[in-house]
């Protein structure tokens, strides 16, 4: 997935706008899929799809595997927000509650408002993923960096990002290579053999993950590093007034429907 997620920062569509232009944008939706209400995040995620299938030229199918991705953690957390224990019924959690069943001398029942803060949750946190992978597929990693040093960000934090995003896909390499070994080899038939694998794939992970960062340390020592990385941006980029207008209208018709729906 991470060669997939290159490859679309660097050749979609909204390519030649400025990195500055998308991130202040994705920032201000990001900001309102925080504050706003329901109705208005399944808006933004709406709006934001668009913005990622349509206009930058995403495809579907990858978007839509991010998206599937994500709801699979989100609809694993919801439970913990709309199930609850307790050792008597009152008359309020009675009223609160939609299914019971009784348990350990109590009662687990799955609670009307915890569902509905479940759901809450659910909806605020896909407007605001949809914002981030905005940010992900259409602003390559080397660009964002840049812009985040025009803007003031502290020097080590842009270095770290950096380098958490490249071990965090040389990890899933990694794993993904040793994984590959073992199933052909036949560690995952039994139950003991899973476990021995998974205790070899832990060890390897880590002797692996350190031996690159040695790698990675020598190359960037050899090459003059003087305690801070510089990047190199040889595209020119063009301002596009038609997608700034669209932004700012579209950002103030949302805060327009959360007045309208607070009112």
């Amino acid at each position: 997935m991470h060669i997939h997620i290159d490859t679309l920062a660097y050749s979609n569509r909204l390519r030649h706008l400025p990195p500055a232009q998308k991130l202040w944008f994705a920032l201000a939706v990001l900001l309102l899929a925080l504050i706003t209400h329901y109705p208005i995040q399944i808006w933004i995620f709406g709006w934001m799809s668009v913005w990622i299938v349509v206009y930058a030229g995403i495809p579907h199918q990858i978007y839509c595997s991010m998206i599937l991705g994500v709801m699979t953690f989100l609809v694993t957390s919801m439970p913990a927000l709309a199930i609850e224990y307790t050792r008597s019924i009152s008359p309020a959690i009675q009223a609160d509650s939609l299914w019971q069943m009784g348990v350990w001398g109590g009662q687990i029942y799955l609670s009307r408002q915890g569902s509905i803060q479940a759901i809450e949750v659910l909806i605020r946190s896909l407007a605001s993923t949809s914002t981030l992978f905005f940010i992900v597929l259409t602003i390559p990693a080397i660009d964002l960096a840049t812009t985040c040093k025009n803007i003031g960000c502290p020097p080590i934090l842009i270095e770290l990002a950096l380098l958490v995003y490249r071990f965090i896909f040389l990890l899933a390499d990694t794993a993904q290579k040793i994984i590959t070994a073992q199933v052909s080899r036949g560690g995952y038939r039994t139950h003991r053999l899973r476990l021995n694998s998974l205790n070899l794939l832990v060890r390897q992970l880590i002797q692996r993950t350190a031996s690159r960062y040695q790698q990675l340390t020598l190359g960037v020592n050899s090459r003059g590093f003087q305690q801070e990385f510089r990047f190199w941006q040889p595209q020119s980029y063009q301002y596009s007034q038609r997608y700034a207008r669209e932004s700012i209208v579209g950002c103030l018709v949302l805060i327009l429907g959360e007045v309208l729906y607070r009112l």
